[in-house]
């Protein structure tokens, strides 16, 4: 329409206009019509391509000045990622033609070569500096700033590498989105903003413009990137949380988020103020004395030395009340001393903010722009002091969900997708040793890199009750063991080889070894498992 901004969204208010809010802000790249809130209709997925540029730029530059959206990108992170995810191998034992325990000993070797090349930044960052766990985070946090992942599998032959597959994680802004043609890729294709698909929809590859590291005069041009090799080999991937059919692009789940988290950044910017306004101090001397003795009674050097005015007549006392102000200055700093004109009295209007509404309007700000972005207030604020048990596990609860579910779309992805072409390397060189009679790596690729990836546990309020609730839940056939154990992160299969190798060298030791308190056979004056038959305890 004709006066509407092309762009109206995030940073408009009801009426269409720039909202309050935004008004102040900088970095507002537009500004919007005077007609009214107009929705913005076009082809499917153009919504998000509309704005996905806006809000990433705006997410960005509050990640650095606003504590709600710092909090918030944090918090995210360290609950999807962590200190990185655990691989669980799962190799497919009856797609492979091998047994169970050729399997589970194939899963056993894939894991432990798998987490020393994770962990070392020279084999698999293609700059030789990061772990794959700090790579992951990098990916994540890209993924809530701007909507999307963006990463290379490049295959290079680096100094004090033995493996050349390598992770090359990418800006999203190098995924070229000037790019669209319809109608030209291979076979019939289109591109949309820089991603090339064939005729039937699926992506064949991407246009990204390269980065010359210190180059910051020049764009390189976009150069075409194929998604997979001809055997399928990942070489770019390009993630993000679909919304709607028809998505091109990301945008970023904080978006809802930025503008209740703003406001509260406002808000707190002008309670400050009124804050510093109420603790200055200032003082003002009214007398019928001469300005001189006045000044010199509060032992102050006078530095304008202006003499007292004089006038009858309401203009000459007009003339010489503007004389006077034109040189005697009203200062509001702390500490000054301000002399006014005979007759003058300077009001200081105390200001009713902040206030009790003032905390409610912040708090509520928190909890608006929390749950916007799919956390908990408790989490943005930091305070848990009004919270009980049961309340807090309620607003724990919809979090880890919604956090579950991200980290499956976005962060398990990524694992994957480097796990794949590390495994094909390690077997193809046999640094993997596959058993006898099992196929190649090429032959049945999902067989070999099926695999469970296991994040941090869930947050508790009280490990106890959670723990007891557990117990219960597996005690009467609710629940397993591998349930439950996957819930706080761990593997079945570890914890029971751990277990038992503990036991075995507890036992060793002439130690013993912890049993539950809630056993049948437990006798609270022994701590010890119950005699095999034919041998009893010592007394």
């Amino acid at each position: 329409m004709v006066g509407v901004s092309e762009k109206a969204g995030i940073m408009s208010g009801t009426d269409g206009k720039p909202s309050l809010v935004w008004a102040r802000y900088d970095g507002a790249p537009f500004t919007a019509g005077n007609l009214g809130w107009q929705p913005y209709w076009g082809m499917p997925g153009s919504e998000i391509s509309r704005e996905r540029s806006l809000v990433s730029s705006i997410t960005l530059d509050l990640l650095m000045c606003n504590p709600v959206i710092a909090a918030l990108v944090e918090g995210f992170a360290t609950y999807a990622v962590g200190n990185g995810l655990t691989l669980s191998s799962r190799p497919n034992y009856g797609a492979l033609g091998i047994s169970k325990e050729a399997a589970r000993e194939l899963s056993h070797q894939i894991e432990t070569a798998w987490q020393a090349w994770a962990k070392n930044g020279a084999e698999c960052d293609a700059s030789g500096r990061h772990s794959l766990h700090q790579l992951a985070v990098a990916a994540y946090k890209s993924f809530l700033l701007t909507g999307e992942t963006l990463f290379a599998i490049d295959w290079q032959k680096s100094v004090g590498a033995v493996s050349r597959t390598k992770v090359n994680m990418l800006d999203v802004r190098q995924l070229d989105q000037t790019i669209t043609r319809v109608a030209e890729g291979n076979g019939g294709g289109s591109i949309m903003q820089g991603v090339q698909f064939d005729k039937n929809g699926r992506v064949e590859g991407y246009w990204v413009r390269p980065f010359v590291l210190g180059n910051f005069s020049s764009a390189p041009q976009a150069v075409f990137v194929k998604a997979r090799t001809s055997w399928g080999r990942t070489r770019v991937a390009h993630f993000f949380d679909i919304i709607v059919p028809g998505q091109i692009r990301g945008i970023s789940p904080l978006a809802a988020a930025l503008t209740p988290a703003h406001s509260k950044s406002t808000l707190r910017e002008f309670g400050l103020a009124a804050a510093l306004v109420q603790s200055m101090v200032a003082a003002t001397v009214e007398s019928d004395l001469p300005r001189d003795a006045a000044l010199r009674s509060l032992t102050t050097v006078d530095a304008m030395d202006v003499p007292a005015p004089a006038g009858v007549s309401p203009e000459a006392w007009a003339e010489a009340r503007a004389s006077y102000y034109e040189n005697v200055r009203v200062n509001l700093q702390p500490g000054l001393v301000t002399h006014m004109y005979k007759g003058d009295k300077l009001v200081m209007h105390r200001p009713n903010s902040p206030n009790m509404v003032h905390d409610v309007l912040d708090k509520s700000l928190s909890r608006e722009a929390a749950k916007a972005a799919g956390s908990s207030a408790e989490d943005v604020s930091g305070d848990y002091s009004q919270t009980s048990f049961s309340a807090s596990r309620l607003a724990q609860e919809l979090p880890w969900r919604i956090n579950k579910r991200r980290r499956s779309a976005i962060v398990e992805p990524f694992y994957q997708a480097v796990f794949a072409a590390w495994l094909e390397e390690a077997c193809e060189t046999g640094r993997i040793r596959l058993p006898n009679g099992a196929p190649a790596f090429w032959q049945a690729t999902d067989a070999y890199s099926n695999a469970v990836w296991r994040g941090e546990g869930k947050p508790v309020a009280d490990p106890l009750k959670a723990a007891m609730a557990d117990i219960l839940e597996v005690e009467n056939g609710l629940s397993t063991l591998e349930a439950k154990l996957g819930e706080r992160g761990l593997d079945f299969e570890e914890v029971l080889a751990q277990r038992k190798a503990e036991r075995e060298q507890l036992e060793a030791a002439g130690l013993p070894y912890p049993v539950p308190k809630n056993r049948d056979d437990f006798e609270p004056e022994r701590d010890e498992p119950p005699a095999k038959p034919g041998q009893q305890h010592d007394d």
